[in-house]
């Protein structure tokens, strides 16, 4: 038969192993909360045979032809008539409008989900046409060849122009998509490396659990396999309470049969507590009833009274008459 001492050896390596499988599931937690959502995200670079593009090609050509007959036109007022602040204000007001589209249509083709982008575009091409206008007003052999030179000058701008801003755009969107691909590699290699760690402490918590198992195979029953259980029969051994591992283990269940007594009278008291706390409430609120129907009564009965009395004096001025 083994000792006291040798009981005590072996449950001490089982509360070994118990802290090591707990400290591992711990480490498996904190693994798990490490861990990301690994999610790519990816644009489409801009192409240039869309219906929304062709819209806005025609805006943008709308605004630049304006933005050209309108400076032409200015230079031929300051020419003819000296006009210089009519050139200074339209100037103004194209570098406005110019700015505002460019920013809308750099949106847009960079992929904006933004509703509102695409017809304030289309509103802001329609307003500039309005100001070339103005040179039909006064049709002449010079305004049309204003005119002409202004489809030419749109012409050659949209054919160079309008190209570089998509490869602009395109680049700015591959740089964004190689971006968006290193950090989800990043994201992805590190989950890797918590899985692996993860995994290692399953086979860390596996072996804990075999060890062990293996300590008190025999002798030490499965259910109590708990580092409660354990710390308590390691006290009762080291402070004489028991001479078996069976007599600790009654002890043991004796031990949380007490406190779950404790525990549910404790619950009970709570309650109890709470229940006379509800009655001193209800208790107030009844006198406080109380009280309030006293006065309704009271009025009632002061104003029978005043009444009877008003009844009275009406009566007796009847019987005066």
């Amino acid at each position: 038969m083994e000792t006291r001492e040798e009981i005590v050896s072996k449950l001490e390596l089982i509360r070994e192993n118990i802290l090591g499988f707990i400290q591992a599931r711990s480490r498996q937690v904190f693994l798990v909360n490490q861990m990301r959502t690994a999610k790519l995200i990816q644009q489409e670079e801009y192409q240039d045979d869309t219906i929304s593009h062709k819209s806005l090609k025609v805006a943008f050509s709308v605004m630049v032809f304006s933005s050209i007959a309108i400076l032409l036109g200015d230079l031929l007022y300051v020419i003819l008539l000296g006009a210089v602040n009519r050139l200074i204000s339209d100037l103004l007001f194209e570098v406005l409008f110019l700015s505002g589209f460019l920013f809308l249509l750099y949106r847009r083709m960079n992929g904006s989900k933004d509703k509102w982008i695409y017809p304030a575009t289309l509103i802001m091409g329609g307003i500039l046409l309005v100001f070339p206008l103005r040179l039909l007003l006064t049709p002449n052999p010079i305004t049309l060849i204003l005119l002409g030179i202004s489809v030419v000058a749109t012409y050659f701008i949209i054919q160079n122009k309008l190209e570089l801003m998509i490869a602009f755009v395109n680049k700015g969107i591959r740089s964004k998509n190689e971006e968006h691909l290193r950090d989800y590699q990043a994201v992805v290699s590190e989950n890797q490396r918590l899985e692996l760690a993860y995994q290692q402490e399953g086979h860390l918590m596996e072996n804990f659990r075999n060890q062990a198992v293996a300590i008190g195979q025999g002798w030490y029953p499965k259910d109590y396999y708990a580092l409660d259980a354990v710390n308590y029969l390691i006290h009762a051994f080291n402070n004489f309470k028991a001479d078996n591992i069976k007599e600790a283990i009654n002890l043991y269940d004796t031990y949380l049969d007490r406190e779950a007594r404790r525990a549910f009278e404790a619950e009970m008291i709570e309650l109890e507590k709470e229940q006379i706390i509800n009655q001193e409430r209800m208790i107030k609120l009844q006198e406080h009833a109380n009280i309030l129907s006293a006065r309704q009564i009271a009025e009632t009965q002061e104003a029978a009274v005043a009444s009877r009395a008003v009844a009275s004096e009406l009566e007796n001025i009847r019987y005066r008459r």
